[in-house]
């Protein structure tokens, strides 16, 4: 029988395991909660950024850390995921303050930056968003601003930034397939994402200096996840809208595809996979997107009209696919015997010779019944055994 790390290298070979390796982009505390039957912090669903933050403020900060990451490994270890993914951790120093604090919003500043952010929490559906920020309410020119100072701000590693991947590689999880997150290559998520987008547009010389910050923070980080030992690299930050890509596929070219290249370039130079994260159909953009070196696709939204057994056909051989199983409505309104169902028709589409990792097509979020994702996990064990008879 196979170790999880070998499962995993398996499917970025383009071999058959011994059956398929299945894992998660994160599970949120509500999901690991029911299952634990006790109060969990995993994820990074909206309880778990409300709770980070009235953890820092109590200078509590170490005590987060250690809970999330000895929370998520019980968590996998558990439930038998054959990969784990680590985050960058909260930094022991930390250089943002909080105010304006109540029960579902507060306000992060940070003063060497000069700029604020306010941020909306709701419990249901466990999501914390930026509603406000001084970039937002300075329009364009307060985001060139910003550009021009990361443009003369490098970015420097702080280590105990790294605690967390630290106690995946060199503590129990030594055999499990190890994936070191970097932060996003471009700003998204944020209250100012429309004038980002006009940044691009109009001001590709200030928005070229925010991007190559981004990416000279990613290639440090990514640098010092693979001395740690970590086996994938991940990028995530999406690319693109149910409908397709919210940026044109020039912008993309221009813009996105290099930054991806340098990160792949690095991770190959060390024997290092790359793995891409994008919601949305990216399928205009898909020759770009499936040869600028990535090594492996994760998502795979179905709700979003992408084809898991079009992309194992045209690019599975190249190409490790990971998720489409739905968790948008299937997971998440589903009957356990719909989640059967579409867990078996992803092992059917994805599993043949090897290359697939079963997984949702985004993440185990808040919403989704920890019921019908122990059936998904209970289907892959069931069905997932090679040679695939389905």
């Amino acid at each position: 029988m196979m170790t999880s790390k070998e499962r995993v290298k398996r499917a970025f070979q383009h071999r058959e395991p011994d059956q398929i390796p299945v894992g998660e982009l994160a599970i949120h505390a509500p999901v690991t909660s029911e299952i634990l039957n006790r109060d969990a912090i995993t994820g990074e669903g909206g309880l778990v950024k409300r709770t980070q933050m009235e953890f820092i403020r109590a200078g509590r900060r170490d005590e987060f850390v250690a809970r999330h990451q000895s929370d998520t490994l019980e968590l996998h270890r558990l439930l038998g995921l054959d990969l784990i993914i680590a985050e960058l951790a909260l930094p022991r120093q930390n250089k943002i303050a909080f105010k304006d604090i109540d029960e579902n919003s507060w306000t992060a500043v940070d003063e060497a930056a000069g700029t604020w952010s306010k941020y909306l929490f709701a419990r249901e559906p466990d999501i914390v968003c930026e509603s406000d920020s001084s970039l937002k309410e300075g329009g364009l020119e307060a985001v060139i601003r910003f550009a021009e100072y990361l443009g003369r701000t490098p970015y420097s590693i702080d280590e105990s930034q790294f605690d967390s991947v630290k106690f995946y590689v060199e503590g129990d999880a030594k055999d499990m397939f190890v994936i070191g997150k970097v932060p996003n290559l471009f700003p998204i998520g944020i209250s100012w994402f429309e004038d980002f987008l006009a940044l691009l547009c109009l001001e590709p010389d200030a928005t070229q200096i925010m991007l190559d910050h981004y990416t000279d923070r990613a290639l440090k980080i990514a640098e010092r996840y693979i001395a740690i030992g970590v086996d994938c690299i991940l990028v995530s930050g999406d690319w693109a809208y149910n409908k397709g890509p919210f940026v044109s596929p020039n912008h993309v070219r221009r813009f996105f595809v290099p930054q991806i290249k340098a990160v792949a370039d690095l991770c190959h130079k060390h024997n290092v996979y790359l793995m891409k994260h994008t919601d949305g159909n990216i399928m205009k953009i898909a020759d770009d997107f499936f040869n600028m070196g990535i090594d492996a696709f994760q998502a795979i939204e179905p709700h979003a009209g992408m084809s898991l057994s079009l992309l194992k056909k045209q690019y599975g051989s190249r190409i490790t696919l990971m998720g489409n199983v739905d968790c948008a409505q299937i997971l998440q309104y589903g009957s356990p015997q719909d989640v059967v169902e579409e867990t078996k028709r992803c092992i059917r589409e994805g599993a043949p010779g090897g290359g697939y990792i079963l997984s949702s097509s985004n993440s185990i979020h808040s919403m989704i019944p920890a019921r019908n994702f122990l059936v998904m996990l209970e289907t892959a064990r069931k069905f997932g055994r090679y040679p695939i008879v389905l």
